[in-house]
This record gives structure tokens, sequence and C-alpha cells, in this order.
């Protein structure tokens, strides 16, 4: 019988996963200012955060970033621009649901480009995650094609940088391409056509702005240190769990509910997210047996 109790790297992609969903929907929340502006000084924000880390640790022997550490940097800082820009487009669950398919794109890259095991369930998931998906576009072309389109270009980032991640040296350190990750977001997002001045924040957007830079560092830094921990085979079916809270925040914090393509669509990606949970861990209990 499969055991579902999770490991070290799991508990920590859990934790990810969550404050990954806090920093977007505290980014949705913030009041009548440019996308880019927002982004731009949650990423200051998150900088600032990062580099006191860096500065209190110092004397760590891991200093390296490397060229696969700044190919990861880069596919982060390209994932999470546009991710994050997505927001402002589509509804956080619809946004979520189309990234559930990350799980299944991130399997298939392990297994072909780590050779990592694949297994039928994985292929099955790869079905049912499809046609989620195809579900899920209606609704989600409906609000705006480039919330789409964003969602989509975000995912496939997320999926290169997850294997990139994976075949980073031991002595790297994550918190440094955090850091070059973030500037690079940050001076794109500045550049951004904002459609006039930039707001200064009050009190309330400040403290959103703040809480949606912890979220994003605790997402950014735990999912390297989740993925350096276990396969990623075992990691990305967590992923799902995104979309259960990404749906109860659109409901009680902007009272959306998705319709009833939206709703049988989350319902095949979530399936295929319990196929594929199922798969790694029976194949997590034949490794311990």
């Amino acid at each position: 019988m499969a055991r579902l109790i999770p490991d070290e790297g799991q508990s920590l992609a859990l934790v990810a996963l969550f404050s990954g969903v806090a920093s977007g929907v505290a980014l949705k929340a913030i009041g009548p200012m440019p996308s880019g502006e927002a982004i731009a000084l949650r990423s200051a924000v998150a900088f600032v955060m990062i580099a006191v880390i860096v500065l209190a640790r110092r004397r760590s022997t891991a200093r390296q970033i490397g060229p696969r550490g700044m190919m990861r940097a880069g596919l982060d800082a390209v994932a999470a621009l546009t991710f994050s820009l997505a927001i402002f487009e589509i509804p956080l669950s619809l946004l979520a649901s189309i990234h559930a398919t990350l799980p299944v794109l991130s399997v298939i890259l392990s297994g072909v480009v780590l050779k990592e095991r694949l297994r039928p369930g994985n292929w099955a998931a790869l079905a049912l995650a499809c046609g989620g998906t195809l579900l899920i576009l209606q609704p989600g072309l409906a609000f705006s094609p480039l919330g789409v389109g964003l969602a989509l270009v975000s995912t496939l980032a997320y999926a290169f940088r997850d294997v990139t991640t994976r075949r980073l040296p031991p002595q790297t350190d994550t918190f440094r391409i955090a850091l070059v990750s973030l500037v690079m977001i940050g001076a794109v997002a500045a550049a951004l056509p904002s459609g006039g001045a930039w707001v200064w924040p009050g009190l309330t957007d400040s403290a959103l702005i703040t809480l949606a830079a912890l979220g994003f560092v605790g997402a950014n830094v735990l999912i390297i240190a989740a993925l350096r921990r276990s396969e990623l085979s075992r990691i990305a079916p967590l992923r799902y769990t995104s979309v259960l809270w990404s749906l109860a925040f659109d409901a009680a914090l902007w009272g959306y509910l998705p319709d009833l393509a939206g709703a049988c669509g989350i319902a095949l990606i979530l399936a295929a997210g319990a196929l594929q949970l199922q798969t790694s861990s029976t194949d997590l209990s034949k490794d311990m047996t």
C-alpha cells in the first residue's frame, strides 16, 4: 500500500506553494496602482529581505552561482514576471488551474532531461491534465486572452526552471540566485508602460506589498530547498494544492466561482494530480522496501 506521508522535501514544498498563493493574493488585493509598479515594489522589498539573509550568513561556503545558477535565475524571472502580470488579468483560481499543468510538464521533462523514472500513471495524468486545461481555457479567454497567454508562458518557464534547479551543483548559493532573479524581475517590471504616473502606496498597500514580498521570498527559497531534497516527480504533484487554495481565496475575497466548463476542467486537473501523486507514492513505497 502506498504511503502518503510527506518527506522533508515535500513538506517544504507545501509551505512554499501556500506562500506563493498568499503572495499572489496580496498582490492582486493592492489598490489602484500600475501592475508594473506593484511588481517592482514587491521585488524591491523581497530583494532587501533576501539580502539581509545573505549578509547574515556571509561565512557560508555556498557562494557560487555559476552558469546553471544564472540560467535558473533567468527562467525564474521570466516565470515570476509573467505569472505576476497574469494575476491582474484573470482570476487567481483560473491562473492556478492553468499552472496545474506544471507538475505534468515538470515530471515529463525530468524523465527526458534528468532520466528520472516515468510510469504509465504519469502519461495518464498528462492526458487528464491536457483535457482539463482545454476546458479551463474557455472561461480564461473570456476574461483576457493576454492573461491566458501570460499564464501559459509562465507555466513553461517554471517547468524548465524546476528541471534546472535539480541540476544545480551542491555548492550553489540559492539565496544569491534569488537575488539575481529579483533584480531581473524588478528592472523589467519598472520599465513596463504604466499608463500614467506611479502611485505612492498608502499604509494598506504598503502592508500588502510587504506581505506579497514575504510570500514571494518564502515560495522562492523553500521550493529550491525542496527540489534539492526530493525527486521532481515527488514534488510536482503537490502543486495541485495551489488550485484549492486559490479557489478558496477567489470565492472568499472576490466572489468568483468558475463556470461549469471551468469547474470540469479543474476537476480533471485535480484528478490528474491525484493519479500522479499516487504513482509517485507507489514508487516511494517500492524504494523503501
